[in-house]
């Protein structure tokens, strides 16, 4: 099954630039425009047309990408399977993670991990934050996608990626949400101790969350009410919605144009750390670096995460770069 033409137009689109795509292919420029310019031809109708220096897809291309990255999907899933069927898998990389973030990240990036690494399997182990760093002591994970409120511990190496904002949920008819900002990109900033007379449902004791929750409450001298504490970000968000009490969560936990609930960023800001946690001493494969890598990436691209790599982080991202590796 040859798709290498098809590999040529959604490279052109990624890249939106018949320059940018020949770089990542190995192919000339003038090859990528005769290739284009016959295709055209031969349908009848443009594919891109040109914006700001930049290919952009029409209508019709639109239509011909779709199917083309349908087209490619089948086969790569064809050949992995058949690759499967024939060789035995050498490798296994254990990933521990927490229940949302991990499972999701790990089924966006293992078609293209997979391309790379066939004989390779990935085994998510999910847990809460306590179980997970027991696995990283136990080295019953290879490494794992944490949160966490400091990068310095005797047990563990760590590759930090990024920081993620802590923000303060409240229900809409709380006597303060109307000093809310109406917009999420821009959120109003508050100080905590103007909510020290309003109940909090909280994540649980030993999460992350909970760990800089508690401290923003030590730092403010307040004792919150407490009335209602759960392991899961999703059940937090929801009981806040539903009206039991305040709560502190990711940006990321934010609900877009929720009508009952509101969000302020707080004054200071709080963060929290998000990366890689690997076992003292470790020294990772080349598939469990590529994997990490490809980690890296993808929540490098997330707008709600601000980049914060360390040394760690930037030996493994200058490594793939080097030699092409692409999400």
């Amino acid at each position: 099954m040859d798709i290498r033409e098809l590999t040529y137009i959604t490279a052109i689109a990624e890249e939106g630039s018949l320059s940018a795509a020949g770089k990542r292919l190995k192919v000339s420029q003038p090859t990528l425009s005769v290739f284009l310019s016959k295709l055209e031809n031969s349908l009848g109708v443009d594919l891109f047309f040109r914006e700001k220096k930049r290919l952009v897809p029409t209508p019709a291309g639109n239509i011909y990408l779709n199917a083309a990255r349908k087209i490619i999907s089948v086969h790569d899933q064809t050949y992995q399977a058949i690759h499967h069927l024939t060789h035995e898998l050498t490798e296994s990389i254990n990933v521990g993670a927490t229940p949302l973030r991990g499972s999701i990240m790990i089924a966006q990036i293992f078609p293209t991990f997979s391309k790379r690494f066939p004989d390779v399997k990935i085994n998510i182990v999910e847990s809460y934050m306590q179980e997970l760093w027991n696995n990283l002591r136990e080295r019953r994970v290879s490494f794992a996608l944490a949160a966490y409120a400091d990068g310095g511990h005797s047990d563990f190496d760590f590759i930090n990626i990024s920081i993620e904002e802590l923000v303060l949920a409240v229900p809409k008819f709380h006597r303060l949400a109307h000093l809310a900002s109406p917009s999420q990109e821009k959120l109003t900033s508050v100080d905590i101790r103007d909510f020290s007379d309003t109940p909090f449902v909280l994540l649980a004791p030993a999460t992350t969350v909970r760990i800089v929750s508690d401290n923003i409450f030590s730092r403010a001298g307040m004792q919150p009410t407490v009335v209602f504490e759960t392991n899961n970000l999703l059940v937090l968000s929801n009981m806040i919605r539903q009206g039991a009490g305040a709560g502190l969560l990711p940006r990321s936990s934010m609900v877009p144009d929720a009508d009952d609930v509101v969000y302020f960023s707080l004054h200071p800001k709080y963060y929290l750390n998000l990366g890689i946690v690997i076992p003292k001493g470790t020294i990772l494969t080349e598939a469990e670096q590529y994997l990490i890598y490809m980690i890296i990436k993808k929540d490098m691209a997330n707008p709600l995460y601000l980049p914060s790599l360390n040394p760690l982080a930037r030996s493994i991202l200058e490594k793939f770069d080097e030699k092409g590796g692409t999400l």
